[in-house]
Formats: C-alpha cells, structure tokens, sequence
C-alpha cells in the first residue's frame, strides 16, 4: 500500500466481502489480517476466518470482527484504532 487512503480503500473492499461472507454463515468469525511492506514487497491487509496461507500474514487484532456492528461502525473501528499502527504502507527513503 502506498497511501492511508489505498489502504482504507482496501478496508471497504475487505469488509464489503466479509459482510456477505458473514451472512452466509452466521456462526464464522472472521479476523483482521496484516502483511508488512518489506524491499521486496508491498504490505496489504485481509478479513478471512482462517489464517492466510501465507506465514507473512500476521493477526493485526485479537478481536474479530464484530457481527453485530455495522459496516460504518466496523470501518471506522479499524481505521481509527488499527490502521495507522499497521507497518503496511510503503517505506519512504
């Protein structure tokens, strides 16, 4: 990710799949995800049940994503309190 913004952008597109992943099975729960931009490659972020396949993914919060809020209030969580700790936007040098 190169900017905050590519990357709340990524968040919309991540919660807009989970919130239809998480009305076909009620009972999953679902965490947030994060890849740490190295040299080599961009940092990035995912919403999935199950750890990525990827050991370069690590959990980016304990907590899943909450069932009962709603998209607004789950981007906004996540933007305010987990975003801008996240080691995911592009190193300038």
């Amino acid at each position: 990710m190169k900017t905050l913004a590519e990357l709340e952008t990524r968040l919309k597109n991540e919660l807009t799949v989970w919130a239809h992943r998480q009305a076909q099975d009620l009972y999953a729960d679902f965490y947030l995800y994060y890849m740490p931009t190295t040299a080599e490659h961009d940092g990035g972020i995912v919403i999935a049940c199950r750890p990525p396949a990827n050991p370069d993914f690590k959990l980016a919060r304990p907590d899943r994503i909450n069932k009962a809020a709603t998209f607004n209030q789950n981007f906004n969580q996540i933007r305010i309190h987990t975003l801008p700790y996240l080691p995911v936007l592009e190193v300038r040098v």
